[in-house]
């Protein structure tokens, strides 16, 4: 079959990129289903059931198929199917080099002569035509055909490429001024073109400040436009800026270089969302090392210490704080600044844990271990409230013992890690496993066993003992399937009875209280799961005939079981 025309062009077209790039993973086939994994932003789950080698079913675990629509992660499994199986060789689905995807070097140069023979073949009258025609109706095409002509841009043209972004803005926000997911993706996807393609004509023709101008106010517009961006286009883009941004500066001259210094510096006031300063501080940080620049860049950071110190919130303005700190540490060790300078500066933000993070890795760099495990003492006091950085500093100060060779020290350390600060982390479980003989152990992993009861973490470490039957009482006590399906690999051989049984009942508590299609699908799936298990057939089947009794006025329910 031609199972392409089950998907728009745009979404096809996504989906032979994702395939293109290798993201489909872990893909198994079999006469009557696929199953893969789709690598991108997030993993997603995708099962696709045949019938004689037609597509009668697809499901995929994002958001976007939760509808029932059909989305590029299938896409993809279905080009990597194809390969595999032969049908994009075999002839049974032909395409010209025209309407091909063209998103690997091979496939563009094919479709590029496919076009030029088209040309070729039309008269000198039929291409002006059809060129007036298309230009007129697509305002897009014509911007950028504009500024193929007329090599300088002028502000009046860029304020047209503004205008049109705008209008694309406008066209994909809805009512409650909001982009939704399945509009996103198409809505990135014309922003990204603009910069590809358009910004890139730019750069060519050497219009480096109005390329600058254009990308900058998609790279802030992005952040504001309300979106679900569950797919991470926003980020994609964000990085293709970013590139573009350092290309930028390695060509303009020093006058167009001071303008792009102070924009970025300017646009570090929050008028751009967080996660995405993140990308103009890199640029202030490292691109401008110029001695001309240094003046600037220490007025910036002691201006940004400032304003992070005016935050409301403690974490977040400590967070920002120490990193500004530390940024302006690295920039006195740049101007070779004495070490009293820079020891004041961090006696006077000594509290702020980044900062004493900072000293700690110079005491470890010199190997001043002894002031590097006082200063971890005093940071484990200071900042108790912090889990993580509490368990950051345990850590480290057990890398110390150890290369000091104080191994009472280092062993006693291993064992607060393992029952304490890091439960269930294998590496330390193991790494504290090599300090005994094999006699030893046994009585040692008791002792972290009590210490561990009724903590999820100790699961783990019962898969890395074998201890196989305390895991399945284990799992079988947590209220989800989650956990037991964490361990199915090693469970389903002594124990597939068991494990049958706590799904079943876990779907029957599922299924009373279901009333959405991608729920019923995710039932369905289970159900699948359990039919590849040993004896899970008999008990599907019966499950499924109870439900059809129990649940017949369930439409989509039933719908959904009868494609099991």
């Amino acid at each position: 079959m031609n199972w392409k025309k089950l998907f728009a062009k745009h979404i096809l077209d996504r989906g032979y990129e994702y395939y293109v790039d290798d993201a489909v993973e872990d893909i198994n086939i079999s006469e009557d289903i696929i199953k893969a994994r789709v690598i991108g932003t997030e993993d997603y789950d995708v099962e696709i059931s045949l019938n004689n080698g037609e597509v009668t079913d697809m499901y995929c675990s994002c958001p976007y198929a939760d509808g029932g629509s059909k989305c590029k992660h299938m896409a993809a499994v279905l080009y990597e199917w194809s390969e595999n199986t032969g049908l994009e060789k075999s002839g049974k689905e032909v395409e010209t080099d025209l309407f091909k995807p063209a998103y690997t070097e091979n496939s563009r140069k094919n479709k590029t002569a496919a076009v030029k023979d088209l040309v070729s073949s039309a008269t000198e009258e039929e291409v002006r035509s059809y060129l007036v025609t298309v230009l007129t109706e697509d305002d897009k095409l014509l911007l950028r055909f504009y500024n193929t002509i007329n090599k300088q841009m002028t502000k009046a043209d860029v304020d047209n490429y503004i205008n049109h972004v705008d209008t694309i803005v406008d066209r994909y926000m809805s009512r409650n001024h909001y982009i939704s997911y399945n509009e996103a993706s198409n809505f990135i996807s014309e922003l990204e073109e603009i910069i590809n393609k358009d910004v890139r004509l730019m750069i060519d023709n050497t219009n480096y400040l109005s390329a600058f101008e254009v990308m900058n106010y998609i790279f802030v517009l992005i952040g504001d436009v309300p979106m679900d961006d569950s797919d991470g286009g926003t980020g994609i883009l964000a990085e293709r800026i970013y590139q573009m941004w350092l290309e930028l500066l390695e060509k303009v001259s020093s006058e167009e270089k001071k303008i792009m210094f102070d924009w970025f510096v300017s646009h570090m006031d929050g008028s751009v969302i967080d996660y995405m300063e993140e990308y103009i501080e890199q640029i202030i940080m490292e691109q401008f090392e110029d001695k001309e620049y240094e003046s600037a860049k220490s007025d910036f950071i002691k201006d940004m210490i400032t304003r992070s110190q005016s935050s409301q919130f403690e974490w977040s303005r400590d967070n920002a704080v120490g990193k500004w700190v530390v940024c302006y540490l690295d920039l006195l060790k740049e101007k070779n600044a004495s070490q009293e300078e820079i020891y004041n500066l961090i006696d006077k933000y000594w509290n702020n844990s980044k900062v004493r993070r900072y000293y700690i890795d110079y005491c470890m760099r010199n190997k001043k271990y002894d002031l590097a495990l006082s200063a971890l003492d005093e940071s484990i006091l200071l900042d108790n409230r912090y889990a993580g950085l509490v368990s950051q500093y345990s850590e480290m100060k057990k890398e110390i013992y150890l290369l000091q060779g104080n191994m009472d020290a280092y062993i006693k350390q291993l064992w607060e890690l393992v029952t304490e600060h890091k439960k269930g982390d294998l590496g330390l479980f193991r790494e504290l496993k090599n300090q005994y003989t094999s006699d030893e152990w046994i009585i040692k992993r008791e002792e972290i066993f009590k210490k561990l009861e009724n903590h999820s973490n100790v699961d783990p470490l019962y898969k890395e003992e074998k201890l196989y039957d305390r895991l399945l009482a284990s799992v079988l006590d947590s209220r989800e399937l989650h956990t037991v399906q964490m361990y199915e690999d090693v469970l389903l051989e002594d124990y597939s009875e068991q494990i049958l049984e706590k799904y079943e009942l876990e779907i029957a508590k599922m299924s009373r209280y279901t009333s959405d299609r991608s729920q019923y699908a995710y039932l369905v799936s289970l159900l699948r799961r359990m039919m590849n298990m040993r004896g899970g057939v008999e008990i599907v089947n019966r499950i499924s005939a109870e439900w059809k009794t129990k649940y017949r006025n369930r439409p989509a329910m039933m719908d959904e079981l009868s494609k099991l």
